[in-house]
């Protein structure tokens, strides 16, 4: 897969202290997130005259919507705690 090294467990604990440093984690790991996005429907575009869909990029697509999804629930939770 190609995202493989990238979608790791996105529950794993923030090492950074301060809020800050958290944020700007967050920030760098979402950015990573879309490059990997982009590049999934790059891939998937220029593939477009096959007729099945590659199996691994839609696994690799839903790893990343999910790891997305809780990188955002990060900056949820980090903002509910500065205020």
């Amino acid at each position: 897969m190609i995202a493989e090294d990238l979608l790791q467990d996105p529950l794993v604990a923030v090492r950074a202290t301060g809020t800050a440093c958290q944020l700007s984690e967050i920030a760098h790991d979402l950015k990573n997130c879309m490059s990997i996005l982009l590049y999934l429907v790059e891939t998937l575009e220029t593939d477009g005259g096959s007729a099945v869909p590659n199996e691994d990029s839609i696994e690799d697509l839903k790893k990343l919507a999910h790891k997305m999804n809780c990188l955002i629930e990060r900056l949820d939770s980090l903002e509910e705690s500065v205020l």
